[in-house]
């Protein structure tokens, strides 16, 4: 039997916007570092656990976790680093939870975070496009673009279109900034966003349809510490659950959601006896939202809301003005699932490598009574569920951390599927080539505006479905300043083009099989109920 693994003390740094706190990442590790041990008695540790994601990149050093036990005078104990993208600050709290749960180790000191202003905003696109698969940066894909096709998948199931789209994004920024601008630690401290700013067209300038800047989580510093220990605390690791999904997108069965949250939470719940999330009480929630509309996938992902559910329970009517956040009947501070009440990654910040332990330290101040917003704390919060997302969500971690003294009795959890077999390679898949000419149904489609080159024009890029085939295409020539592609494209017929040079392009079929503005008229006549100028 694996032995029960405590939390003794957490550390979290203020996240910063500047670049101008923190000299160096050793700075940052010592300050979180710092922080943890004055909230904890344990002084010695067995190992080392770093979760950092682009130190080569973002600070130009190599083999980080030996360092950073230098700095902090722990020469002598193992350090190791995790990196599993924007997930690695989770996946480093897992690393350590196994050393201490086996036995080889009575106390795990881990460390996460990330230095990324040391670049601009363009190279941090850059660094962080690499966690996407080759044949996907091929056609200029970056994580925002990744995650637009996936939410326009979202959006097309629940039939959201239109204003509506708007609307729920809007509403998402300004809960997500008025929950940061109240958190002392969060990237927007005392900046909330008013609605009217997601609206401005001027400054809230497209990233990858229908994804704008104002719906992506900033550039950074931070970090956190968490100290994992065999001896009695007032609150245990309940539960934990990893898992990956393809690292293309051409190669999952879904595209509405990320299957890898599903197992993840699957596996975590069954290991702390958990039947419905819905029915534990007493559950804080920390779930990744660096995208606005990761957060609705995140939290059905994880089966805290039903799919006609979720946009009431985050954000209430879209029709109305919204209000604050802390007062929803659900998933605010005296709702039954309250839900990212820091601010979130999109207003509390997201310093990539150290993300996943700031959400796990967040739930752990949370049951701790010490949260840094008191307007924010839970009162009677018991149990904290963490959720991180690596890479376009192929890397995801839950963690489920409870109270000690905690009376809730674990339920018979049929066990979750979790042996997997390598894979046989296929044959060769056929060559894109041959499918020139193809007719093919357009799955989803977005336009990429920020591609992390400098300069660079809009990509227009639908993912295609060939006889059972997924591929990708560019659109073959620009579309009219009105041509509203995504709702446009989906579910529509087009033709592959393949050239010369190995470039996949679409064409939309003109004339009576396609007519274009007939189409447009269409979408507005839906959108507007008939009214159409």
């Amino acid at each position: 039997m694996p032995k029960e693994v405590y939390v003794a003390g957490v550390g979290l740094t203020k996240v910063d916007l500047t670049g101008r706190i923190f000299a160096t990442v050793f700075d940052l590790f010592a300050e979180a570092c710092q922080r943890a041990l004055e909230d904890c008695p344990v002084r010695s540790f067995d190992a080392l656990q770093i979760g950092i994601m682009g130190t080569e990149e973002f600070e130009n050093r190599a083999n980080l976790a030996a360092k950073v036990a230098d700095r902090l005078g722990l020469v002598g104990i193992p350090a190791v680093r995790s990196e599993t993208a924007s997930s690695s600050g989770a996946a480093a709290f897992h690393e350590a939870y196994y050393k201490v749960a086996s036995g080889e180790c009575e106390s795990v000191l881990v460390l996460a975070g990330e230095r990324m202003k040391t670049v601009t905003t363009e190279m941090a696109t850059t660094i962080m496009s690499k966690t996407v698969d080759p044949v996907e940066r091929r056609f200029g894909f970056t994580m925002p673009a990744l995650i637009a096709l996936v939410t326009q998948a979202w959006l097309r199931e629940r039939k959201i279109r239109g204003e509506r789209v708007s609307d729920l994004l809007s509403r998402l920024m300004v809960r997500a900034h008025a929950l940061g601008a109240e958190n002392p630690l969060a990237a927007f401290y005392g900046r909330p966003e008013p609605l009217a700013s997601w609206f401005d067209e001027e400054r809230n300038l497209p990233v990858a349809t229908p994804l704008t800047r104002k719906d992506c989580s900033p550039i950074c510093d931070g970090a956190a510490a968490v100290i994992l220990t065999s001896r009695p605390q007032p609150v245990r690791v309940a539960g934990i659950g990893s898992a990956t999904e393809t690292s293309s997108i051409l190669d999952r069965r879904e595209l509405g959601c990320l299957e890898a949250t599903r197992q993840a939470a699957r596996v975590a719940y069954w290991r702390a006896g958990i039947a419905d999330p819905r029915d534990v009480p007493g559950l804080v929630v920390e779930a990744h939202d660096a995208f606005n509309s990761l957060l609705p996938i995140s939290v059905m992902d994880l089966g805290l809301a039903a799919p006609d559910a979720v946009v009431e329970m985050l954000v209430g009517d879209t029709r109305e003005e919204p209000a604050h956040p802390l007062e929803h009947p659900v998933s605010g501070v005296a709702g039954s699932v309250p839900i990212n009440l820091s601010g979130g990654l999109k207003a509390r910040g997201h310093p990539v490598g150290g993300t996943g332990l700031f959400q796990i330290a967040e739930t752990y101040l949370q049951i701790t009574e010490r949260f840094p917003n008191p307007r924010a704390q839970v009162r009677g919060a018991s149990m904290g569920l963490a959720h991180s997302i690596g890479g376009p969500g192929n890397n995801v971690y839950v963690t489920l951390l409870e109270t000690t003294g905690s009376r809730r009795r674990r339920a018979e959890v049929p066990p979750p599927r979790i042996h997997f077999e390598p894979r046989v390679p296929s044959a060769q898949e056929e060559d894109a080539a041959s499918l020139h000419g193809a007719r093919a149904v357009v799955e989803g489609a977005t336009s990429i505006f920020v591609t992390g080159e400098e300069g660079a024009q809009p990509v227009h890029v639908a993912l295609l479905r060939i006889a059972g085939r997924r591929v990708f295409a560019t659109l073959d020539h620009a579309p009219a300043e009105d041509e509203p592609l995504e709702d446009l494209l989906a579910g529509r017929r087009v033709r592959l083009l393949v050239k010369d040079d190995g470039g996949q392009y679409f064409q939309i079929p003109r004339g009576r099989s396609f007519d274009l503005g007939r189409v447009v008229k269409s979408i507005r006549e839906r959108v507007t109920g008939g009214e159409v100028a």
